[in-house]
């Protein structure tokens, strides 16, 4: 008689299973239906600064008028990594401040074997992928606490997710640095939680944020081998940065513009949704806003039900919120921008323990989901 083991269908396989279909479905759909089967349109390419000298402009999606966003400085430099080509360092708005997060380019130069027909295409595959392994990732850093099985599909609501995924920036990719080194640190990996949080500031060097983090929780938690493991893991950022300076690259790094008095910003930003008026725009904005304000909110009450193991969130949280304080309208202005910059808010939201009656994650990832729903729909 013949005998067939049963595949069992853990939880983890179905979040991953589900995520891919998902992930899949949009990626399409933006393709074929947003971008008009262009990938290009997928990177926000602007007309008003220079294009990568690698780009045919009668092949590429551009929008005119427009001055373009961070994916289409990404793609310049996956074209051209070395920098070989000096019309690659006039097509970047802030050359010295781009090259600072040089793993995401580089890493689809080196995938697309340097050819330049393909670079887009591995560029829009990492991130797609990378919202895939963050649910996994997320799956696996609960798989010790009795918790729903299926939480780590709540990364598919979070907005900044897909607004990413469409403007073809490094963030998600720098994210599943940030949660891999969480789950590293969570079941005591030390090298491998130096080693992904090193990545990620490679990728996007806003992650110095969670690197103190990670080093005060070390420090409060007397993980004393972790914290020698984080000084190691700054050599390689801290080389790069030291390259760059040898390069003598054009530009300057953004913050005066970003950052201002604290509560400047998130003031002018009340002010500017009061007066308005009642517009789909404005109440869109009103509404992502408030959600982005309520998570970090949750953040610190799961902390104070739960210290020890949101540990590790709170102080990311708090380092989060400080940035956000001083942020100034530049960076709040803006839906895309604010959602993007700020997503890892929600992350650190997603790997909080909630185990009080009051469903604090569920209601706001259900909240972000309407949010994000209305973004495939209605944005062009």
């Amino acid at each position: 008689m013949f005998n067939s083991n049963k595949i069992q269908l853990t939880p983890s396989i179905v979040n991953i299973f589900i995520a891919s279909i998902i992930v899949l479905f949009i990626v399409l759909y933006f393709y074929f239906i947003k971008f008009d089967s262009n990938i290009t349109g997928f990177f926000r390419i602007g007309s008003l600064l220079p294009l990568s000298p690698f780009l045919n402009p009668e092949n590429t999606f551009i929008y005119q008028g427009e001055i373009g966003y961070d994916g289409q400085q990404f793609l310049s430099l996956a074209l051209d990594p070395f920098l070989q080509n000096p019309e690659t360092i006039n097509s970047l708005d802030h050359p010295i401040y781009r090259y600072r997060r040089i793993l995401y380019p580089l890493v689809s130069y080196l995938l697309g074997f340097g050819n330049h027909n393909l670079i887009p295409y591995i560029m829009v595959a990492i991130n797609a992928i990378s919202i895939i392994i963050i649910v996994a990732l997320t799956n696996s850093y609960f798989k010790d606490d009795t918790v729903s099985k299926f939480q780590s599909l709540f990364t598919l609501c979070i907005p900044g997710v897909w607004m990413v995924l469409s403007l073809g920036t490094a963030d998600l990719f720098s994210s599943v640095f940030l949660i891999a080194s969480f789950y590293c640190y969570r079941y005591e990996k030390y090298k491998l939680t130096a080693l992904f949080i090193s990545l990620g500031c490679l990728t996007r060097e806003t992650l110095l944020i969670v690197w103190v983090a990670l080093f005060l929780t070390s420090l409060i938690q007397r993980r004393f081998k972790q914290i020698q493991c984080l000084l190691y893991g700054l050599i390689p950022p801290i080389l790069w940065t030291i390259y760059i300076s040898f390069l003598d690259l054009p530009g300057k790094v953004r913050v005066k513009d970003n950052f201002g008095f604290p509560f400047m910003g998130i003031l002018h930003k009340f002010i500017n949704i009061l007066t308005g008026g009642i517009t789909g725009r404005n109440l869109f904005e009103a509404y992502m806003f408030i959600v982005l304000l309520l998570s970090f909110v949750a953040i610190v009450i799961l902390y104070l039900k739960q210290r020890k193991v949101n540990l590790l969130m709170q102080i990311g949280n708090s380092f989060y919120s400080v940035m956000f304080a001083f942020s100034s309208i530049t960076i709040l202005g803006y839906y895309l921008d604010y959602s993007r910059v700020f997503m890892d808010v929600y992350f650190l939201l997603l790997l909080s323990l909630n185990q009080t009656k009051i469903p604090y994650k569920t209601a706001l990832f259900l909240a972000s989901g309407i949010g994000s729903l209305a973004f495939l729909i209605l944005h062009s």
